[in-house]
């Protein structure tokens, strides 16, 4: 991934990425305000995608190099949602194949139900924030992690503690984790995010026991939908999450199907970039 770009998103400086020719896709990372991942979380997909697509991939608020809200009170799920759906207006993307993995597949699916007409299909990925959290993994995860004192070998452990094969850090990712990880930017996120987290679970909650009475109720009945999960991932465990996940899709939403993919933890597109690449692109030529 090269060339990044920068757009004023309603004040808010937004970092992204755009390449490629024909169907507009558009990739929504996962994490929260400060947390280390980024557009480039992508970077094992985006040039095979660019061969068939009109791809984009943007830094959430308050993620990667784009700015945090604007207010403590802003630290919130929808806030990121309504920047996403900005980020379509400013750069002129009327409609698009959206794909989000983690907390962007719960972002995705409250786009496809607040805004149906900006998405062409909508594509979940490993979200356990769309169903319920297992905080368990990752708080004995991050715990450990507090052992490196290396910023950069640190984030590389917290990756692949969260893959089956532990093969997925690439120098390349943790050379641009490293410029914005440690900021005064992100450091500011994660001290507000502690401050707000009680309003912030709260409101998580609350939203998302809504978007499944929305689902529930045909929300997204018009709207192709593609659920693909890791069978080995911890954080979002299949049982838990990913199977839940498929009986609230698949009786709801009529052009819906869910693909599982083997011996991969929760950031599957980066485990088996190919056969997830190959997923997504059948699904999408298939519409």
């Amino acid at each position: 991934m090269e060339d990044a770009k920068f757009i004023d998103v309603n004040g808010t400086r937004t970092r992204y990425f755009e390449a490629g020719q024909g169907e507009p896709l558009l990739l929504i990372h996962g994490g929260q305000f400060g947390m280390y991942n980024s557009a480039r979380d992508w970077d094992r997909n985006w040039e095979d995608f660019t061969k068939d697509f009109h791809v984009y991939a943007l830094d959430k608020v308050g993620q990667g190099h784009s700015d945090n809200p604007a207010r403590a009170d802003d630290y919130l799920l929808g806030t990121a949602t309504q920047h996403v759906y900005d980020f379509m207006q400013a750069v002129g993307l009327e409609k698009a194949h959206v794909a989000g993995h983690s907390r962007g597949g719960y972002l995705v699916a409250r786009l496809a139900l607040e805004h149906p007409e900006v998405v062409k299909s909508l594509i979940m990925i490993d979200s356990g924030s769309l169903m319920w959290s297992t905080p368990e993994f990752y708080e004995d995860l991050n715990k450990r992690a507090e052992a490196y004192t290396d910023v950069r070998e640190k984030h590389r452990f917290i990756l692949e503690g969260s893959s089956f094969a532990g093969t997925i850090a690439t120098d390349e990712w943790l050379d641009d984790v490293t410029t914005y990880v440690d900021a005064p930017k992100n450091r500011e996120a994660m001290a507000t995010m502690a401050e707000m987290w009680p309003t912030l679970d709260i409101d998580h909650q609350k939203n998302r026991d809504d978007t499944h009475d929305w689902i529930r109720a045909g929300g997204l009945k018009d709207m192709p939908t593609l659920v693909i999960w890791a069978y080995d991932d911890q954080g979002a465990p299949i049982i838990k999450n990913g199977i839940p996940c498929m009986h609230l899709i698949l009786p709801n939403v009529p052009n819906s199907q869910m693909h599982i993919l083997n011996q991969s933890g929760h950031y599957v597109f980066r485990e088996h970039p190919q056969e997830f690449n190959a997923v997504i692109r059948t699904f999408i030529h298939g519409l």
